[in-house]
């Protein structure tokens, strides 16, 4: 069932990647694509090697608060690697973290999960509060584009029919959830020692720290979207708020979980808000075909490296 789960994950993406070009002229958007200035990868992969150093100072935090000493090389291998892994499998990189830092110092998979959680949620909140707070301010008309690009489309694409299949999917998912963790519950060492560590997480000691890495950690996502938009003169006079919408949209096609990031889904998306604030759809989609492409490099970049690192510390006899 997983091969086919990932198989449909990936139409899913290939189809909502189709439908954002399907009615753009090719030639145009390969010519608009011919002429970005790339040499923008420079700031942007600097950012995003910042944003990953902060993430695992956060992660480290979170470690040291149920009193388990990771690493900084065990705990970027074991993020890089995640992260690759979550490209093929969605949300399977969060397991892949936990084992790996199991595999490495013997931390108890229950505890690494524990942090993992915290961390998701944390970021899921930021996101959250940062889309309720454009919402309410309808920051350049945000309102507008959701009900016209989200729900009306959805609502025209899914009848009754098709919403009870996918309510009855989602029971089937927290059903399997629902009997993996009375599995588990027989076992009550495991849920205790999970929950004590949930507990002692969220009594974090160093919340300011933790607060400013994940503003860092925000700032840093920000500047990924925003280094790019002077790819293209059409785009380089967009404001930083606008920016930051696009940001916070391209962050929720991000979380649709479907192969290579989000793909279809965040290119659809980014392409509209681009669209939203004058720029053409082709540049648009130029950029949101460039924005995702370059996280998508720095991923198998630094994800194939985490794994070659794995495979050395094996044969070296170091797991």
């Amino acid at each position: 069932m997983n091969w086919f789960k990932s198989l449909l994950l990936s139409a899913v993406g290939v189809v909502l990647f189709w439908l954002a070009l399907r009615n753009l002229p090719l030639h145009e958007l390969g010519t608009q694509l011919k002429h970005a200035n790339y040499w923008l990868i420079i700031p942007v992969f600097l950012v995003t090697l910042l944003v990953y150093y902060i993430r695992i100072k956060r992660w480290q935090l979170l470690y040291k608060s149920i009193h388990f000493n990771v690493p900084f090389r065990v705990a970027w291998i074991s993020l890089c690697a995640g992260y690759l892994i979550s490209y093929v499998v969605p949300r399977g990189g969060e397991i892949t973290r936990c084992l790996l830092v199991k595999r490495y110092k013997d931390v108890p998979f229950n505890q690494s999960l524990a942090t993992v959680i915290i961390e998701r949620v944390t970021d899921s909140l930021c996101l959250l509060l940062l889309l309720i707070g454009i919402l309410i301010f309808n920051v350049q008309e945000t309102s507008s584009f959701f009900h016209t690009n989200i729900i009306l489309p959805l609502t025209n694409r899914f009848n009754m029919n098709s919403l009870l299949i996918i309510a009855l999917f989602g029971l089937m998912m927290l059903g399997g959830v629902y009997f993996y963790i009375s599995k588990k519950a027989k076992d009550g060492a495991w849920v205790t020692s999970f929950l004590n560590a949930l507990k002692r997480l969220l009594l974090l000691n160093q919340k300011g720290y933790y607060l400013l890495y994940t503003l860092i950690i925000w700032i840093g996502y920000f500047l990924m979207t925003y280094f790019w938009i002077f790819a293209f003169d059409e785009s380089s006079v967009l404001t930083f708020s606008q920016v930051f919408v696009v940001m916070i949209i391209g962050s929720i096609g991000k979380s649709v979980p479907i192969q290579g990031g989000g793909m279809g889904a965040y290119h659809y998306l980014v392409a509209q808000a681009f669209f939203m604030f004058g720029v053409g759809l082709i540049t648009g989609n130029a950029l949101a075909i460039i924005i995702h492409g370059a996280q998508t490099i720095y991923t198998l970049i630094t994800g194939s490296t985490a794994y070659l690192m794995v495979i050395y510390d094996e044969k070296d006899r170091n797991l």
